[in-house]
């Protein structure tokens, strides 16, 4: 068993719904991420070595281009977008590449590795991939994390560019962004914070940095998800429903799971953003996902129902909780 296994309350019946065979990727999730068990274990063997042949890894494989990216056409041009860093809805390049580290896949598979390689090789001299985007950066090393390539020199270099990249209030904004009002400085995105803050949780070596620290307090000064101005109301609509697959837009479940990954889940800010996130769970325990792209090519399941990757994430969140910010990193 893992050194981090943490018991949470959960329902047999939902770690059996999880644990369903026809789903290996949240089958292994559930039982390395969130039960614990090694992923030496023979079960998670023979379940990893399941992942490759299941139905959504072999349908986003079978769209990708033999060169090594997916296309996707922008509705309002009609253009074809995704063999650079341009991107149209959800299924494009980088999403897809996140797709399949969320399911699982890593750079041992020949045709990931190619996309991701092609990938990283578009990236700018500091690290950047497209206009500074930090929804974009963040999401691209969390992927690439995932992918298994944290010890290459071109993740470490956007990683380098979200650390010294500063804001007067702890987040972060894109170029398309700064500098937009001559009268008044420019509040930083959530969207894109929450991608700097989860790619931040798969990276323990820098969470006593004092950048993180000031993204961290970024989210604790306004309860995680409300106003910095008015901790009535939410910081944007993202925060009234799950989405799923991950992608710019923004979850309570995110920065629940991040924070809390991070040793900060029981800080006394967040009880109401828990409160929220636990509203969406039906009466067996089985959190909804409230919205999905139609256009991504990647099915998660339906809409106002109760969905498997929303469960998971709200009982990973969950079982991080239990950490203290004293005893991490």
């Amino acid at each position: 068993m893992s050194k981090d296994k943490v018991t949470i309350l959960v329902s047999e019946d939902v770690i059996k719904w999880l644990l369903e065979p026809e789903d290996p990727s949240m089958k292994y999730w559930t039982l390395v991420e969130l039960s614990g068990e090694s992923p030496d274990d023979h079960e998670a063997v023979e379940c990893k070595r399941q992942i490759a042949e299941s139905v959504p890894v072999k349908s986003l494989l079978s769209k990708m281009h033999p060169d090594g990216f997916w296309l996707q056409k922008k509705a309002s041009t009609g253009k074809l977008l995704g063999d650079g860093t341009e991107y149209g809805a959800f299924g494009t390049t980088h999403y897809c590449l996140s797709y399949l580290a969320e399911l699982r896949m890593d750079r041992t598979n020949s045709q990931v590795a190619k996309a991701a390689e092609r990938y990283l090789n578009l990236q700018k001299e500091d690290g950047d991939f497209r206009h500074h985007y930090s929804c974009l950066l963040g999401l691209n090393i969390r992927t690439f994390i995932m992918l298994g390539y944290r010890s290459d020199s071109r993740v470490q270099r956007s990683i380098d560019l979200l650390l010294h990249t500063e804001r007067r209030d702890g987040g972060y904004l894109c170029d398309w962004h700064e500098g937009k009002y001559k009268t008044k400085p420019v509040k930083s995105c959530i969207r894109g914070s929450v991608k700097a803050l989860l790619a931040f949780s798969y990276l323990p070596e820098y969470w006593k940095h004092e950048r993180i620290k000031k993204l961290v307090n970024y989210f604790l000064f306004r309860g995680g998800i409300f106003k910095s101005t008015n901790p009535k109301e939410f910081v944007n609509k993202d925060m009234e429903r799950n989405s799923f697959p991950i992608t710019w837009r923004a979850n309570v479940f995110e920065i629940l799971f991040a924070l809390s990954k991070m040793g900060y889940g029981k800080d006394s800010r967040l009880r109401r953003a828990w409160s929220i996130l636990d509203a969406k769970a039906d009466e067996k325990g089985r959190y909804v996902l409230d919205w999905t792209p139609e256009q991504s090519p990647w099915k998660v399941g339906k809409r106002n129902q109760p969905n498997k990757w929303i469960t998971l994430y709200a009982l990973l969140a969950h079982k991080f909780k239990e950490r203290n910010v004293n005893s991490v990193a």
